[in-house]
């Protein structure tokens, strides 16, 4: 349960990061910001994915050398 909570909070921790970013940018470039926008920007899609695909992965990975250490 604590590893979960941690994920949710680093999840979150890189969405407000990455919110506030395209806010400034927005801002300084002066173009209209919407949170519709924001969501459907293929960059946040395209990261968010390969984030869940990369933590899927080292998930595999570290459990399969547990199991290997296990045997060994």
């Amino acid at each position: 349960m604590k590893f979960a909570k941690q994920e949710i909070l680093r999840a979150l921790l890189i969405l407000v990061v990455q919110m506030l970013t395209s806010f400034m940018i927005a801002y300084f470039t002066d173009r209209t910001w919407s949170l519709k926008n924001f969501i459907s920007n293929d960059t946040l899609i395209v990261f968010w994915v390969t984030y869940l695909v990369c933590k899927i992965a080292f998930a595999f990975f570290k459990k399969a050398n547990l199991k290997k250490d296990e045997n060994s």
